[in-house]
């Protein structure tokens, strides 16, 4: 006889107090077509490790072989929070004292990582194909990051949950213009000159649902490589981008 699932008991009624937080999440183009197909249920634990795996070098640490980079440290603070969702996941960092702990060094570098893995994607699905023998594999991963207000729930079990406009726009960022991959919120507020080291141009996200006018952080080369009636339907510049 199998074991009942137990029922919800719901949240404690007062959510923690606000927090300033990060969350980051990252969805998996073409995720639904490749589970469609024959015999699926063999691959998908396989095909999702890889992916998980990628991601959470990049995060807690650790060597992605099929990127070209250096630094492999942890990152100088770990997720409060993540969850499977699917097709994709979500984390969430929370700043709980007083100490900045979204320091521009941390921001870069889970930027530059996380965009690494975007542009390398096509590799790692080469090195997937021997574990995972199926054609239609997903051919892109998507990565929004967004910075703001966090609220955290709790049971009476200890079971954590979040919730925050900075999740909301984080999701609707990571889908906003699949031919980036990946956009970030400007509140998350790398500076100038981090952006121009690293090659990120800031301009204004004009069709984010719930979000008008959000200024947004992309790859400076990947803008300047969108279709122009793409890029003339989805974004406005701040200052003309050359």
């Amino acid at each position: 006889m199998s074991e009942s699932i137990e029922k919800f008991e719901g949240f404690k009624p007062t959510a923690e107090r606000a927090h300033n937080g990060i969350a980051l999440i990252y969805d998996l183009e073409g995720f639904s077509r490749f589970f469609n197909q024959p015999d699926i249920h063999e691959y998908i634990p396989k095909y999702l490790n890889h992916v998980i795996g990628a991601v959470e070098n990049a995060i807690y640490g650790g060597v992605n072989d099929f990127i070209d980079e250096t630094d492999h440290k942890i990152l100088p603070f770990l997720p409060e929070h993540r969850k499977f969702m699917g097709d994709g996941s979500l984390y969430v960092w929370v700043q709980k004292d007083i100490e900045n702990i979204f320091t521009q060094k941390f921001i870069g570098n889970l930027c530059n990582r996380l965009w690494n893995i975007k542009k390398a994607f096509g590799k790692l699905n080469t090195r997937i194909t021997s574990d995972v023998p199926v054609f239609e594999l997903p051919q892109k991963i998507r990565f929004g990051i967004a910075r703001g207000t966090i609220y955290e729930l709790t049971t009476d079990k200890g079971d954590k949950e979040y919730i925050g406009f900075c999740i909301n726009l984080a999701s609707r960022l990571q889908s906003y213009c699949p031919s980036l991959g990946f956009i970030a919120s400007a509140r998350i507020n790398l500076e100038n000159s981090s952006l121009q080291k690293n090659g990120y141009v800031k301009v204004v996200a004009k069709k984010i649902k719930g979000f008008p006018k959000e200024i947004v952080i992309v790859d400076k080369t990947e803008y300047l490589g969108l279709a122009p009636d793409l890029k003339k339907d989805l974004f406005e510049e701040i200052n003309p981008i050359t």
